[in-house]
């Protein structure tokens, strides 16, 4: 091709391209007021759209604007501006709505500027104008609590305002329930909103005067509904009825993914074993006096949010009748008081086990063996407290069998023991989760090492 055809040529597609900026550039903007008139305490809508010469929209340009009143530096502007601008978005399609935002506080004609924040050749300025209400009052009402954007656990609230003293308040939820109070003389109202939505909700009261319009309204207050109720569907013992110190199970069935669920008998706290999604079981023993006795259930979430579930299940408890039975006989070694260990208890925690037992007065301490895996046994510590401690430790999840035997002396000062009692099987190693994380981070470890020595 000729030098001069690609001359010409590059000169008519610059043209074309300057002609095309040109035609989509912006000129001003065209903004409106809705109502065109308004009382002072009045909300209006505020429309602007970014257009050409033409008055045609303005739909490729990005661009940030400076909104304010020269006619009232104290009318009430849209919440979301930052230092009075504001920067469109794709998704306002390049024109901007803002409802019930804009205030005025003085009467006669008001106005509102709005600037191209980088070139202050392009703004439009809109006219309302603003009468005083008559009946009208200055009646300020402004929030105390809860704060904007709160998050809470529960579908209720108590809500507090501060507005002139001894009138009418009127509380608007989610813009349709309407809840009625009053300030007290200390100028403050409070008042509890139930039944909340979960998730989002707004709030705005409004203060009214004696003929009971509306003359003041505060902002809107938003918060949040995260409703963390646990779900618990039954709890199960079996039996129902059993004999003093005697063992029985119980299963509590409630929603999956739980951290931590443990029932209370008696002041004891027991922690229980999930065994397939949505159950957890354990054994228990019973009492020692005949009663009913009530079960909690304490419950926690992912979030360590705990849920007490009061009275859950109950578990009745009767004595062994001793007359109607066979004579027992307990043989007693050489004239020598029986110490023999009953109510074997044992709790599981994180990071130990511990096994307790019924106190013998006669005992001046207890020896605790631990059986091997040939069921030999093997001596482990001496102990004056009817307890015996297991550190759980960090290498393998494993279970052990322990007994306990009691130890006592004479009158004439001669130490003598009994009889061992009943192998407890009781977890001397980490969970299953505690082990895996271990096991990753060792994994992780490895490579991380491997990656740097290639």
């Amino acid at each position: 091709m000729r030098l001069w055809k690609k001359l010409l040529l590059a000169f008519i597609i610059n043209v074309f391209w300057l002609t095309s900026v040109l035609a989509a550039s912006v000129d001003h903007f065209n903004i409106t007021l809705s109502p065109s008139s308004a009382k002072t305490w009045e909300a209006l809508d505020l429309t602007i759209e970014a257009v050409d010469k033409n008055s045609v929209t303005v739909n490729d340009y990005n661009w940030v604007v400076l909104i304010f009143s020269e006619s009232d530096p104290e009318a009430e502007l849209p919440i979301v501006l930052e230092e009075n601008t504001y920067t469109f978005k794709a998704a306002d399609q390049w024109k901007i709505v803002f409802e019930n935002a804009v205030k005025f506080f003085k009467e006669w004609k008001q106005n509102i500027h709005v600037y191209d924040f980088n070139d202050d050749n392009i703004f439009w300025i809109w006219e309302a104008t603003i009468t005083k209400d008559q009946s009208s009052e200055k009646l300020n009402i402004e929030i105390l609590s809860p704060e904007n954007w709160l998050t809470v656990w529960n579908n209720k609230i108590k809500v507090s305002w501060v507005t002139e003293k001894n009138h009418q308040v009127k509380i608007v939820v989610n813009n349709k329930n309407e809840i009625d109070s009053i300030s007290n003389n200390e100028w403050v109202f409070e008042k509890e909103i139930t039944n909340l939505l979960n998730w989002e909700n707004t709030i705005i009261a409004k203060v009214l005067n004696s003929n009971w319009w509306i003359v003041w309204e505060s902002k809107e207050i938003k918060i949040k509904i995260e409703n963390t109720k646990i779900n618990l569907i039954s709890v199960k013992v079996n039996p129902e009825e059993v004999d003093s110190e005697w063992q029985f199970d119980i299963e509590v069935t409630t929603e999956p993914n739980l951290v931590e669920v443990s029932s209370v008998l008696n002041d004891v706290i027991s922690k229980l074993t999930e065994t397939s999604p949505w159950k957890y079981t354990a054994k228990l023993f019973a009492p020692k006096e005949e009663w009913v006795y009530k079960i909690d259930i304490i419950l926690k979430n992912e979030l360590w949010i705990e849920q007490k579930e009061l009275w859950a299940a109950s578990i009745k408890v009767k004595k062994v009748n001793l007359d109607s039975a066979e004579p027992v006989t307990e043989e007693v070694k050489d004239n020598k008081k029986s110490l023999k260990i009953t109510w074997l208890k044992l709790v599981e925690l994180k990071t130990k086990s511990i096994l307790t037992w019924d106190k013998l007065e006669e005992a001046k301490s207890y020896n605790i063996y631990k059986k091997l895996e040939n069921w030999n046994l093997e001596f482990v510590v001496n102990v004056t407290e009817p307890k015996f401690e297991v550190e759980i430790v960090w290498e393998e999840i494993k279970y052990e069998y322990f007994a306990v035997k009691a130890l006592a002396e004479t009158e004439e000062w001669e130490v003598y023991e009994w009889d061992l009692s009943e192998a407890t099987k009781i977890q001397t190693g980490p969970e299953l989760l505690i082990l895996l994380i271990i096991s990753i981070f060792a994994t992780w470890l490895y490579l991380i090492t491997k990656q740097k020595k290639a």
